[in-house]
Formats: C-alpha cells, sequence, structure tokens
C-alpha cells in the first residue's frame, strides 16, 4: 500500500471503516450483492491496512454522526492516487497481485460512492 507518504494512517484507517460499515448498511438494505461485494472488497483492504499499521479496528466507533472524508482525500493526494474510471474500465485494468491496482480499485469505488456518482 503507499503509505509511505502520508503521516496520519489511524485517521485514514477510521474513515475507511466507516465508509466500509456505510456501503455495507446500504448493500443490506437494498438487497443488493453488488454493493455487497463492494463492501466486502472494501473491507478486506481495511483489514490489511489495519493489521500493516497496527490499528485495532474493534477499538474505532461504529456509528459515528458523520464520515470524515478528508483523510481519504489527503491520503489519495499524498500519494497521488489516480482513481479508475468505472464507466471505461476493463478487467486488464486492475492486477489483484498487485496492492497498488488493488488500492486503486478501493478508492475509486469510495470516491464515487461518497460522492453519489
Amino acid at each position: 500500500m503507499s503509505s509511505n507518504a502520508y503521516d496520519k494512517m489511524a485517521d485514514f484507517i477510521e474513515s475507511i471503516y466507516h465508509v466500509a460499515l456505510m456501503v455495507n448498511r446500504k448493500a443490506v438494505s437494498q438487497q443488493d450483492s453488488r454493493l455487497r461485494y463492494i463492501a466486502l472488497t472494501i473491507w478486506n483492504y481495511l483489514q490489511a491496512l489495519a493489521v500493516e499499521h497496527g490499528v485495532d479496528v474493534k477499538a474505532l466507533v461504529a456509528d459515528p454522526t458523520q464520515i470524515n472524508l478528508i483523510p481519504i482525500f489527503e491520503y489519495v493526494a499524498a500519494n497521488n492516487i489516480e482513481f479508475y474510471d468505472f464507466s471505461t474500465i476493463s478487467p486488464t485494468d486492475v492486477d489483484v497481485s498487485k496492492k497498488s491496482d488493488i488500492e486503486r480499485f478501493v478508492l475509486s469505488h469510495i470516491y464515487y460512492i461518497t460522492q453519489g456518482k
């Protein structure tokens, strides 16, 4: 993962956690299996980050009054991550063996979901 240029990983991880919960709740309430898979992908990314950076996900607030997206956008800017364009993406654009591609894929989904696109 691209965490070298960002020094607020705990905040970033907490924001990802809140987004993962929100997406999962939305997937369940709408009975949307595609959104459920996206939530699971975000959750797996979150778990990998938490382990890598020693963050206890169970200690995070599970029901925030709002989601702070600033750490996510700061992280994206600090690491020069370009979002995938899901209207033109093809399966060969994402190499699931590369952490950077998975990260870009997850953060692209978070961006589009949270921005209502």
